[in-house]
């Protein structure tokens, strides 16, 4: 399937760029969202540099896919080598919009749209200012992240404090929204419907869902489960990365390696959801995160949550579901009274659904659309529907 995205084409054309179908949540979300775009009828494609990846087979294959030309090299070297071809193809196939899918692509889109008819549109995937950030560093990342805001015609943001952060700043030339992850789908839903009442004699069940790397700290989470050894527990670790073999002998020298189970990267949404349904706890320990799915996706699921404090922007929905508080990143003896708390005390299911409704992946694709659309004065094209599944 070819798409020309030039004048005569009717209606609204985007380019999703996204540098490779990685195992990340910005990957996914990109990717649902083209697979979405096309589903209503919208002229999209997807844009990359690598199209080989560990999400690539969910790629709804009607999509177009080109190729971005990058160097070899670092993923970071790479994407700045690749703006003249980015914005090459910016000028030769003319979309209305080209979506950035996460922070390192926000300044390149933003840039290639300059003195086009192209609106770049960025999506803030992690925190503007890192927990426990300061000084200097603090300082040139929100300035970097207010640069491409008022560089791009539509900035999306995870939460009220990055919107905050970013809100005022762009003086007329673009625009900040708070938009719902499109997290949940109708699989999770119907988990979190059907979970049966938890059988009291069962060990309690954990889960952490995520890279094996320094940013997602399950190291801080193994110590402390190492400190309730008067807990029934056993714990699966879904993901893969550089900190397998050291995460695995910490927890043979923790004398907890018997009750834990490293399963691996899960690509499939449907087996995550799956094993989240047998969960009683997720444990999310990162030292930053934007707005994680894996937290909605587990309180769609009925599990409850026990978090660090990785951005305030998760602040407002544990609340909401009825969860423990966020505690200090990397602080082990607080995450481990959190996770006792929170397995004596669970909030109630229809806490955790009502918390997260908004999240849907029809509900919240939809109302990416309808924001795109309202950059292009098109929003009557795609008014949002009511869908079966919120």
């Amino acid at each position: 399937m070819y798409l020309y995205f030039g004048p005569s084409t009717p209606g609204l054309s985007i380019a999703v760029y996204l540098y490779q179908p990685g195992d990340g949540g910005l990957d996914r979300v990109a990717i649902l969202l083209a697979n979405h775009l096309l589903r209503r009828g919208v002229a999209v494609e997807l844009w990359m540099a690598r199209r080989e990846g560990a999400n690539a087979h969910l790629i709804d294959p009607g999509l177009t896919v080109r190729r971005v030309p990058a160097p070899r090299g670092q993923r970071r070297l790479a994407m700045i080598g690749q703006f003249p071809a980015l914005a090459a193809m910016v000028r030769r196939h003319r979309p209305d919009i080209l979506y950035s899918a996460g922070n390192q692509s926000n300044m390149l889109a933003a840039l290639a749209c300059l003195g086009t008819r192209t609106r770049s549109v960025a999506r803030i995937s992690n925190p503007i200012v890192r927990p426990a950030a300061h000084g200097l560093n603090a300082w040139a990342r929100l300035r970097r992240f207010r640069a491409i805001t008022r560089l791009s015609a539509l900035t999306i943001v995870m939460g009220e404090h990055d919107r905050a952060l970013l809100t005022g700043v762009t003086k007329g030339r673009g625009d900040v929204r708070l938009l719902p992850r499109p997290t949940v789908t109708p699989v999770m839903a119907h988990i979190g419907a059907a979970r049966c009442p938890r059988d009291p004699g069962a060990p309690f069940r954990l889960l952490m869902v995520g890279r094996l790397a320094p940013q997602k700290d399950q190291a801080t989470a193994l110590a402390a489960l190492a400190r309730l050894p008067h807990l029934d527990w056993r714990l699966t670790i879904a993901g893969q990365g550089p900190l397998l073999a050291a995460l695995q002998r910490q927890a043979h020298d923790l004398g907890i390696a018997d009750r834990i189970d490293f399963v691996g990267y899960v690509g499939d949404p449907d087996r995550i959801a799956a094993l989240m349904g047998e969960t009683d706890l997720l444990l999310q320990p990162s030292r930053w995160e934007g707005l994680c799915a894996t937290l909605i996706e587990a309180l769609a699921c009925g599990a409850g949550v026990v978090a660090t404090d990785s951005t305030p922007n998760i602040r407002p929905l544990l609340a909401a579901a009825g969860q423990h508080p966020v505690v200090p990143v990397g602080d082990v003896t607080a995450f481990a009274c959190a996770i006792e708390r929170a397995l004596v005390c669970p909030a109630s299911p229809a806490l955790l659904e009502s918390a997260v409704r908004d999240h849907g992946v029809t509900t919240a694709l939809d109302a990416y659309l309808r924001a795109f659309a309202s950059l292009v004065r098109q929003p009557e094209r795609w008014p949002l529907p009511s869908p079966a599944f919120r």
